[in-house]
């Protein structure tokens, strides 16, 4: 492999290897509600779905991502829904197409 192709390689991986959080808080951590927004960042869907969705606004949208992401000690979506998913909080096969 060139030079070129494994320090793309290795700075496509080392990002995520350095981001990943040590230990996430507890899911009693996280209110029903930040559940729900979890859920809905897990899907993939956007601040505003989101608050469509749930019925509440950017602000509190907003707001909600913030205390997940502190209560999981995460920096971004992909790294709260990893820890989910280690964590057991949701299963791959709920997004299995049919």
């Amino acid at each position: 492999m060139p030079p070129t192709s494994l320090l793309i390689k290795e700075a496509s991986i080392q990002p995520y290897r350095r981001l990943e959080p040590e230990q996430p808080g507890p899911a009693a951590a996280i209110t029903p509600r930040q559940q729900e927004v979890l859920f809905c960042l897990v899907e993939g869907k956007p601040t505003k779905k989101i608050c469509t969705e749930l019925g509440i606004s950017e602000g509190t949208a907003k707001v909600h991502i913030s205390a997940i992401f502190r209560a999981l000690r995460v920096r971004n979506r992909t790294q709260a829904t990893l820890v989910a998913l280690r964590e057991g909080w949701i299963h791959p096969e709920m997004w299995s197409r049919s």
